[in-house]
């Protein structure tokens, strides 16, 4: 269990630096050289993280706090596609992981699938 969850921080703290270093260079429209690494890294330790979600808990994929994970990496997909819409697509990022990470659980841990809240695969029987 320490080992899954120094995992976590690790990729959390990772995550946050890399986010920290796109945005800034999509906040202040600096050149995509400057900060494309930094997206690079964000999407690969945001793919990690939920790899290790998914593994520790794969009912994580029809809950409303995996969806919205899923819709953040589509939106940060689609710098590649519309690097003009950048600080929106950031902005909205960011919105979107401030609410759902602050939800209360009964938002957080609503399966779509299932119709009601579920916090381990073992909830998701019967």
């Amino acid at each position: 269990m320490a080992a899954k969850r120094w995992t976590k921080i690790s990729l959390r703290t990772l995550h946050l630096l890399s986010v920290a270093g796109a945005g800034g260079g999509i906040l202040f429209g600096l050149d995509k050289e400057l900060w494309i690494n930094y997206w690079w890294l964000a999407l690969i330790s945001g793919g990690l993280m939920m790899l290790v979600d998914i593994v520790s808990n794969p009912v994580w994929i029809v809950q409303v706090r995996g969806l919205v994970v899923l819709f953040k990496l589509i939106l940060l997909g689609l710098l590649a596609v519309y690097p003009a819409w950048g600080q929106f697509i950031l902005l909205a990022v960011i919105v979107l992981s401030g609410v759902i990470s602050h939800a209360p659980g009964k938002l957080r841990y609503y399966s779509v699938y299932h119709g009601r809240v579920i916090t381990s695969s073992n909830d998701s029987k019967g």
